[in-house]
């Protein structure tokens, strides 16, 4: 248990320090730094690497994690599954490649008017996507070998601090744009060599193959469960990347400007979400556990805290971020005060979609994870339809409303499916609590009259009021136990 709770610590604080840096990057230096047709470039192209990865990959993060256990023997390491694996996922690569250069001509239609620059970097995105789809693998098996907290530091950290040192060069003259370019796109190579390091250290890079193992009683269930969960792991790399690849294809002009105004208010927004990684880390082996059990009194403990917890966590971020939304884009260039309505847009739905707590945790974790893919699939139509209709009517706050509303529809489907299935809900007036007090705390602080020069100490200043009036009323109400435990063990020693 000691273990848990240590890797569930660091793999916390590690997700806040890599959104820290990611915020340093996105939303001020590569601003600042690069023209914004050249930060909107680096955003598109990451984003369409990351889904030609994960297309590429076939799965195989989930396979490894979940049949790794059975493949695994100290004498032959993992008896051919890491091989079997990585030769799946360099095929898929070659695969969508070719598809890639296929549509070369329609995919370059939609971008060349105002994006031009694109067209010099098409050729190195199926490279840049080998460099990811490879780091996939190896981190699927260090994730397997319960590396999480490695895993996570390269993820997180360790690919961010090199994006930055490679705008550090670009913005020193030690290279050229093209050259930052490649750097930047090929990053997913370093971190791959990290986990080649890692893997030969502990005497885990093991390229045997046992047979025996590869028989259709064992490779049916591992291609039926990567056939299923590849469609939602897709899913999840399409909901935070197909807005941004639609406003690029969709808008008439200024099509990387917005691209890069769109990337900074999604990254600010998605500071609220960051909890929940966290809390579903430590909450799905829990559910894990009491469905093999059969303790569905547990889940449904499990799942309401999650609601109340996600409700004030969410609530205290995105508190903080509204009422300070117009010194926050003042700190940056004056472009970017555009992204104001699509960071409160995004932001309120990221509110909403936590408040129904570790639903996908309990599909994912359970014997229902057919239903999550297939919801998924309903998911990522859904976003390209309403982005479809919203992106040409209202621009970049178009693509915000489409994606909000898709994601707040998911979650209610999971509920519904949960609910009818299981008979679980996550709902109670401790979550109305939560935000009912959250508001009226936001709305308070607004109203404050406050004249303060310095952005800076007006963000603090105006954030420290807010948690005062959030926090306070709900330690003394006593809205959720685990809140005033931790409050108590902390602050009074109790």
């Amino acid at each position: 248990m000691g273990i848990i709770q240590r890797q569930a610590f660091l793999n916390t604080f590690i997700n806040y320090a890599g959104v820290i840096i990611g915020f340093v990057n996105v939303v001020i230096l590569f601003p600042l730094f690069l023209s914004q047709e050249e930060f909107g470039l680096t955003r598109l192209v990451l984003s369409l690497i990351s889904v030609m990865a994960q297309m590429s990959s076939f799965g195989v993060h989930r396979i490894a994690i979940k049949f790794f256990p059975i493949f695994r023997k100290k004498e032959r390491k993992n008896n051919g599954l890491f091989l079997m694996l990585f030769l799946l996922s360099i095929s898929g690569t070659i695969i969508i490649s070719l598809i890639y250069f296929l549509f070369k001509q329609p995919i370059l239609h939609f971008y060349q008017d105002e994006a031009s620059l694109f067209n010099d970097y098409y050729k190195w995105i199926p490279l840049a996507t080998l460099g990811m789809v490879v780091f996939i693998v190896f981190e699927s098996f260090l994730q397997a070998l319960r590396k999480t907290v490695f895993t996570n530091f390269l993820r997180n950290i360790v690919v961010r601090v090199y994006w930055l040192v490679a705008l550090f060069f670009y913005y020193k003259g030690y290279c050229t744009f093209y050259q930052f370019m490649l750097i930047y796109m090929l990053g997913y190579f370093f971190t791959a060599v990290l986990c080649v390091v890692q893997l030969m250290a502990n005497k885990e890079l093991s390229f045997d193959v046992n047979k025996t193992y590869f028989k259709s009683r064992l490779l049916k269930p591992m291609v039926n469960y990567g056939a299923y969960t590849i469609f939602s792991g897709l899913t999840l790399i399409l909901v935070v990347s197909v807005d941004t690849l639609m406003i690029g294809a969709l808008l008439p002009e200024d099509k990387l400007t917005f691209v890069g105004v769109y990337a900074v208010a999604t990254y600010i927004a998605s500071v609220i979400v960051v909890p929940n990684a966290a809390l579903a880390r430590i909450a799905s082996p829990l559910i894990a556990h009491d469905w093999r059990v059969k303790n569905l009194k547990n889940i449904d403990d499990v799942y309401k805290k999650s609601s109340v917890l996600m409700s004030f966590a969410s609530g205290i971020i995105f508190g903080a971020i509204a009422i300070n939304i117009d010194e926050i884009l003042s700190l940056m260039k004056p472009e970017f005060i555009a992204a104001k309505y699509v960071v409160l847009v995004l932001g309120f739905s990221r509110v909403l979609s936590m408040t129904f707590g570790v639903n996908y945790a309990i599909l994912v974790v359970t014997k229902f994870y057919r239903a999550e893919t297939f919801l998924a699939i309903f998911l990522l139509v859904l976003v390209v339809i309403t982005n479809l209709i919203f992106i040409p009517i209202y621009g970049i706050l178009g693509a915000a409303i489409g994606t909000a509303l898709a994601i707040i529809m998911f979650n209610i489907l999971m509920f519904s499916y949960i609910k009818y299935k299981i008979n679980l809900q996550p709902f109670t007036f401790k979550t109305l609590n939560m935000l009912l007090i959250g508001s009226v705390a936001a709305t308070i602080t607004c109203f404050i009259p406050l004249t303060i020069e310095n952005l800076i100490v007006s963000i603090l200043t105006k954030s420290a009021i807010f948690c005062l009036l959030y926090i306070l009323p709900v330690y003394l109400i006593k809205v959720s136990e685990d809140i005033n435990s931790v409050v108590d063990k902390y602050l009074f020693r109790r």
